[in-house]
C-alpha cells in the first residue's frame, strides 16, 4: 500500500473518520481506524461496535492496499503536520508498520490487519429518505438534552417518528416530566420506517444523534436508511450506521400542552437574557425554581435564595389571565436557546404556555 495526499485533505477525512473510535476498548482492534486505498480514493472508518461511520475522498494511489492503526494516534499525527504539505504513506510489510512521510517528518504506525478489524454491515433495506443537514439541526439540536436517565427505558433515546398528522418529521426527547419536540415537514419515504406504538418511528441514542450532528450539520442533503434494528445516514463522502434502541416509546402526547387562549409573548432574546442572569441566583435545594407571573407591565420573573435573589420584567404580551407559576430556571433557558434558529428566521418571539403550573411548551 502507497499513496499520497494533501494534509489539508487528509485532516478533514480524518476528522470524520475517527470521531466514533471508541476510547481503551479491551477489543485492542476496535481502537483502531481502518484504512482504505484504492482507485485514486482514500476510506477511513472506525467503530465503537454499536456506531460506525466511514468518511472518504480523493488521494493519488500507487499501490492499492488496507490496513489499520490507532485512531488517537493517526489524528494527533496529521493535526500537528503543517497546513497544505503533501502526505506520502507507505505500508511496511515485513514490519507491520505504516509509515507516514511530510517533508523532513516521519511517522511509524503500528498496524493490525483490516481483515480482522470489526466492520459493520450497511444494511440498504428499510424506509429510505433524503433530509437537509439544517433540518436535522432542527430536529436534533436540543432534543438529546431532555432524556430519561432511567436504564433500559426507551425514553433514554430520542424517538424520530412521523408525526400524528402524517404531514411532519418529529424528533422527542422527555424525561418524564420535561419535553422537547421539534418537527419539520416529513420527507417521501419516512413513514415507511418500522412501526412503535403504531407510529412509524425509530429510537436513537443521544450518542447517534451527537454524532449525525457533528458529521452532517452543514450537509446539504443526506440521505437516510431505517429498518427496525439499524439507522444508516450518508453523503457522497462521509457514512455513519447505527444501533437502534429497542423498545416501545411512551405516548408522549399528555405531556404536550394543549392549545389554550393564555399565553405569553416575549422575545426570545430578551426573556432568554433575563432568565440567563436570574438563574445564577436560583437555588440547588429548590430545583433551580423561577417564579413567573403575568402583570400590567410583561411577564415578571423572579427568584430568591440564601445567597440573594433578583426580579426582572420582560416586555410581553399577556394574553388572558396568567397565573403565578414556578419553573426549572435550567430547563426555561435551555427552552429558549432551542428556539434560537426560529429566531434567525424572522420569528423573533416565542409564545409561553404555562399548564398546571409545572409545563412549559414552546410552539
Amino acid at each position: 500500500m502507497k499513496f499520497k495526499i494533501n494534509r489539508d485533505a487528509l485532516a478533514d477525512i480524518v476528522t470524520r473518520g475517527v470521531s466514533s473510535a471508541p476510547k481503551n476498548s479491551p477489543a485492542v482492534i476496535a481502537n483502531n481506524a481502518r484504512i482504505v486505498v484504492q482507485d485514486g480514493t482514500i476510506s477511513i472508518a472506525t467503530t465503537d461496535f454499536e456506531m460506525m461511520v466511514e468518511a472518504t475522498g480523493a488521494c493519488e494511489v500507487e499501490t492499492d492496499g488496507a490496513t489499520t492503526v490507532e485512531a488517537s494516534k493517526l489524528k494527533s499525527v496529521v493535526d500537528r503536520l503543517p497546513k497544505g504539505v503533501d502526505v506520502t504513506f507507505t505500508m511496511d510489510t515485513a514490519k507491520y508498520e505504516l509509515i507516514a512521510k511530510a517533508g523532513r517528518s516521519r511517522t511509524t504506525f503500528p498496524t493490525l490487519a483490516a481483515e480482522d478489524w470489526p466492520a459493520r454491515d450497511y444494511a440498504m433495506d428499510g424506509a429510505q429518505f433524503t433530509i437537509e443537514g439544517a433540518d436535522l439541526v432542527r430536529l436534533f439540536g436540543h432534543t438529546a438534552q431532555a432524556l430519561s436517565t432511567v436504564l433500559n427505558s426507551p425514553m433514554q433515546g430520542v424517538f424520530l417518528h412521523v408525526a400524528e398528522d402524517g404531514k411532519h418529521l418529529a424528533a422527542v426527547g422527555t424525561t418524564g416530566t420535561i419535553l422537547f419536540k421539534a418537527t419539520v415537514p416529513a420527507p417521501d419515504g419516512a413513514e415507511d420506517m418500522p412501526l412503535n406504538d403504531n407510529r412509524p418511528g425509530v429510537i436513537l441514542s443521544a450518542e447517534t444523534v451527537n454524532a449525525v450532528l457533528r458529521l452532517y450539520r452543514s450537509a446539504d442533503v443526506v440521505n437516510v436508511v431505517a429498518n427496525a434494528n439499524s439507522i444508516f445516514f450518508y453523503t457522497e463522502t462521509t457514512r455513519f450506521c447505527s444501533s437502534l434502541l429497542i423498545g416501545t416509546y411512551p405516548n408522549y402526547l399528555p405531556l404536550v400542552s394543549s392549545p389554550a387562549a393564555e399565553s405569553i409573548v416575549v422575545s426570545r432574546e430578551s426573556c432568554a437574557s433575563t432568565v440567563a442572569l436570574l438563574e445564577t441566583f436560583a437555588s440547588k435545594e429548590l430545583g433551580h425554581r423561577l417564579q413567573c407571573a403575568g402583570s400590567e407591565d410583561g411577564f415578571v420573573i423572579a427568584v430568591g435564595s440564601q445567597t440573594g435573589g433578583s426580579v426582572d420584567v420582560v416586555e410581553a404580551t399577556i394574553n388572558g389571565d396568567i397565573a403565578a407559576f414556578g419553573i426549572n430556571g435550567m430547563f426555561m433557558k435551555t427552552m429558549l436557546n432551542s428556539s434560537e434558529r426560529a429566531a434567525s428566521r424572522s420569528i423573533p418571539t416565542i409564545a409561553i404556555v404555562a399548564s398546571c403550573s409545572r409545563q412549559m411548551t414552546n410552539i
